[in-house]
């Protein structure tokens, strides 16, 4: 595979990735907002818990549909893309998107941001497996 057909390829799985865990993000946030809306009058910590489980789904979907992706796309041998992309992920992007009520353009940053993390190791990998360790290519 050639190099710029597995970054468009990596490059588009990171950006669907990073959005499947937005949404889901978001939606469970937005679930849990009204599920504790009455209780948070009486208890301030009302849905700590529900927060924390949100995060913790959100912070594991996102590497499990890029492996998913990658492995439906055709690109084989993408460890060090799905530990970096997870990393930029949980420490960066997560707290931007998730946190704020980011702008579109804010929105398509920290996606480039995600894309690019997982584009550029998934580049190196690459480069840095010896041949006889290289996956097989798919054949179709």
């Amino acid at each position: 595979m050639t190099y710029l057909v597995r970054a468009a390829k990596t490059a588009s799985m990171a950006a669907a990735a990073t959005l499947v865990a937005w949404w889901l993000i978001r939606g469970m946030y937005t679930l849990i907002d009204h599920a504790t809306e009455a209780d948070s009058a009486r208890n301030p910590l009302a849905g700590i818990p529900y927060y924390l489980a949100a995060n913790a789904a959100g912070i594991i979907c996102q590497p499990l549909a890029l492996w998913a992706g990658a492995r439906l796309a055709g690109v084989r041998g993408n460890h060090l893309a799905i530990v970096i992309s997870t990393f930029v992920w949980a420490t960066m992007t997560t707290g931007h998107l998730v946190d704020s009520t980011p702008g579109p353009w804010e929105a398509v940053l920290w996606v480039a941001v995600q894309s690019a993390a997982a584009t550029g190791a998934s580049l190196l990998q690459a480069r840095l497996m010896p041949a006889s360790t290289q996956p097989k290519e798919r054949s179709s």
